[in-house]
């Protein structure tokens, strides 16, 4: 869960599975408004999808990865409850890459954009393999 309430404007926090390709869950500030994004990497360039406007200051997210049988696919899901998910975005494609010589790393982040300052509270998490 991600506590919003002192991100400053162009502030990015999210949940992110990272290698060439990446993909990531994610909320951002723009215009006083926190909007939940999901990114991914497709063809080589990162492409940015707007999902809703939220209208609390909290958020859990979730991503799934499925490597069973060289599927290799991750699903980003989102809740504004804790309770009921959502799925955001296109599936991410996990594509292995010899430039990276590593698998996929799942991380958590959050960075300034316009104004440094700003933060999210995480409360709680659970890594299952």
């Amino acid at each position: 869960m991600l506590d919003l309430s002192h991100m400053r404007e162009g502030d990015k926090a999210g949940l992110c599975l990272l290698q060439k390709n990446f993909g990531y869950v994610g909320v951002k500030k723009e215009g006083g408004l926190l909007q939940l994004i999901v990114v991914n990497t497709e063809n080589g360039q990162s492409v940015e999808y707007s999902v809703l406007t939220l209208r609390k200051q909290k958020i859990w997210l979730r991503a799934d990865c499925d490597f069973r049988n060289m599927t290799d696919t991750a699903r980003f899901y989102f809740s504004t409850n804790g309770k009921t998910w959502n799925q955001a975005g296109a599936p991410l494609k996990m594509k292995y890459t010899l430039p990276h010589f590593m698998g996929y790393r799942a991380g958590l982040f959050n960075y300034a954009t316009k104004e440094v300052g700003g933060w999210v509270d995480v409360d709680g998490g659970r890594w299952e393999g």
